[in-house]
């Protein structure tokens, strides 16, 4: 959101004002549309209406020449004759000017459901020559042609009553269905003229004809309903005006007759009086249907008149309205850029001269915040007196401040010098005695390593003493085993010697045994031979292990005071030991607290140094906002 602080309040005024003043066009472009719409509307209807009053004329004409075709195939060719050409003429020029209307309808948005009307209509025109010459030949039946001039009727018919079912005011929907009522009336009494204008003709009715005249009559009658139902009460007095005509009067007593006489057929009128009789009263009814027809017209030329005011006069009122809006946000929108533009300025042009103020030209909210601005502006210039004396004060006293950190600064750093000579000093006491104290410790450590080795050394000689104790006892045992020895090889021998004896005794059996016992006998003497070495070795071995435990007991005797004056040794070194750890202790308490006292030391330099610094920039910020204070003009 930040380009809306990138706009000017004249364009963010209009920014403001421009949803509103679009919604106006929307809301005004809406209703005039509509209007317009409805103007257009209403021209179609008065189209339509137009189109309804061309087919009620060719339905009149097509109504007229169905009659006479009727009349002259009844009087088989005698009557009517001449009559007949000349209303195929009128016909003809009718038929053409409603092709042009229907041509007109096809072109009507929305109306595609009369399409295939007007195409069926096209058809049954198409064939209108063809029926005209059956007529003519009376080569066509008189119901056949009733049917064919009714078919076309009806479709003109079927076309009006669409036109009048489509959407339309209230007023022209009435006055639709009262001309349709009064087209259908017309019709019905057109194919009455021609039912009894055949009968007449004929003398009576034929075959089936008095079921449709009644038909025709009661259809009729149906229809007068409906135009009573829809009509107005001027309608109403046109039509009753219509109906005591004695024209009218004439005819329905002639139809009264034709009622009467159905039976006996004694009629007593002819078919020409009959048609010109009924003639004259659907002429009347064509009337009554030209009335309604400019009627209708004209309702729907003033309704077309009256939305064409309206959206004129919508129009206009629209506008006006912008003009009138755009005329107040242009007249709001230049006094507030105005009056901002002088605020502007006038505060930069302001500068540092506090005795200036802002105009306040009124109460709304730009002239309160000029006043607002003015009583900041009262209260700043107090404000900056006010700082200006504070800051010749604070200006002196941080002088006097800055030449006494200065000093104190001095100070501090020659203490903080000699403490860290001291220190310095301390730390090679410290040094010397942690040597000492180590070396006392190296020596503990040796002193106990020696001693450890002297006894191990002394039970070693005591264990060898031992051990050669049990080797002597050992080589004394050989001894006696080595006698053993002897003693055994000396009975061997003998035994031996025996058995040689014996052997030779013996004789031949005795040989293989004789050589037996002088093998045994070289044992034996070979065994006295090896245990004679055996007791020399063992024996000399015995003189040795003597000398070995006298020396052995000697040594040990010697390793046992060696033992003991190790021990005593220790003790001294463990003593001076823990004297250099207790005074290497107490020097490195001493080294801390130097340290300590150092480091306060210095940081209380560097506290005065910052002191001292942030006092000159106190005295250099003071003189600063004396410099600044005295820019403003407060006089």
């Amino acid at each position: 959101m930040s380009w809306i602080y990138r706009i000017s309040i004249r364009n963010k005024l209009l920014l403001v004002l421009s949803p509103l003043l679009l919604a106006l066009l929307g809301v005004a472009g809406n209703g005039f549309i509509s209007h317009y719409a409805v103007e257009q509307q209403m021209k179609t209807v008065s189209g339509l209406t137009q189109i309804a009053g061309t087919l009620g004329d060719t339905i009149h004409e097509i109504q007229k020449e169905r009659g006479l075709s009727a009349g002259y195939l009844g009087s088989k060719g005698q009557q009517f004759r001449s009559e007949l050409t000349a209303q195929q003429q009128l016909t003809d020029q009718a038929l053409k000017k409603a092709e042009h209307s229907l041509t007109q309808l096809a072109q009507t948005e929305h109306l595609s459901k009369l399409t295939e009307l007007v195409d069926q209509f096209s058809q049954q025109q198409q064939t209108i020559n063809t029926l005209r010459s059956g007529v003519s030949d009376l080569s066509i039946a008189t119901p056949q042609a009733l049917a064919s001039y009714t078919r076309m009727v009806n479709t003109l018919l079927d076309i009006v009553g669409n036109i009048s079912h489509l959407p339309q005011p209230g007023v022209i929907l009435n006055d639709l269905m009262t001309y349709y009522a009064l087209l259908n009336i017309k019709e019905q009494a057109g194919i009455e003229r021609a039912l009894l204008a055949n009968t007449f003709s004929a003398g009576k009715f034929m075959p089936g004809m008095f079921q449709r005249f009644s038909e025709v009559v009661g259809k009729q009658t149906s229809w007068i309903t409906a135009y009573q139902t829809f009509a107005t009460a001027d309608d109403l007095k046109l039509w009753q005006q219509t109906q005591n005509l004695p024209a009218t009067q004439k005819a329905l007593a002639m139809r009264q007759q034709a009622f009467i006489h159905a039976t006996d057929n004694q009629f007593g009128i002819q078919g020409p009086d009959w048609f010109s009789a009924q003639t004259e009263r659907i002429n009347l009814l064509k009337e009554l249907e030209n009335t309604l027809s400019s009627q209708l017209s004209g309702d729907a030329q003033k309704i077309t008149d009256t939305a064409r005011t309206d959206w004129m006069s919508y129009l206009g009122a629209t506008v006006l309205a912008l003009l009138v809006s755009l005329g107040f946000a242009l007249l709001i929108t230049r006094s507030i850029d105005q009056q901002l533009k002088t605020i502007l300025h006038k505060i930069h042009t302001m500068g540092n001269d506090l005795t200036q103020r802002l105009p306040v030209p009124g109460t709304d909210e730009l002239s309160r915040i000029s006043g607002a601005w003015n009583a900041m502006t009262d209260n700043l210039r107090s404000t900056v007196m006010e700082i200006k004396q504070g800051a010749d004060v604070l200006l002196s006293a941080s002088d006097d401040i800055a030449q006494g950190n200065q000093d104190l600064a001095q100070r501090t750093d020659e203490q903080a010098a000699s403490l860290v000579e001291t220190a310095a000093s301390m730390e090679q006491i410290s040094t010397t005695v942690n040597q000492t104290a180590e070396s006392a410790r190296q020596a503990q450590l040796l002193t106990t390593e020696m001693e450890n080795e002297v006894q191990e050394a002394d039970s070693i000689a005591i264990e060898a003493s031992r051990s050669i104790e049990a080797v002597r006892e050992s080589s004394e045992q050989i001894s006696h085993i080595i006698s053993s020895i002897d003693e055994i090889s000396f009975q061997t021998n003998l035994l031996a010697l025996n058995a040689a004896v014996e052997a030779a005794r013996a004789g031949e059996l005795g040989k293989g045994f004789a050589v037996v016992a002088t093998e045994v006998r070289n044992l034996s003497q070979r065994c006295a031979r090896e245990a004679a070495s055996i007791r020399e070795l063992v024996t000399v071995t015995m003189e040795k292990i003597n000398e070995g435990v006298e020396k052995v007991n000697a040594s040990g005797e010697t390793l046992h005071l060696a033992a003991a004056n190790t021990s005593r040794m220790r003790q001294y070194v463990t003593d001076i030991a823990h004297a250099a750890s207790e005074q290497s202790l107490g020097i490195q308490q001493i080294d801390l607290a130097l340290h300590q006292l150092e480091q306060v030391t210095q940081q209380n330099a560097a506290r005065v140094s910052e002191a001292a610094t942030a006092s000159q920039t106190l005295n250099q910020q003071s003189e600063a906002m004396t410099s600044l204070v005295n820019r403003f003009t407060l006089n």
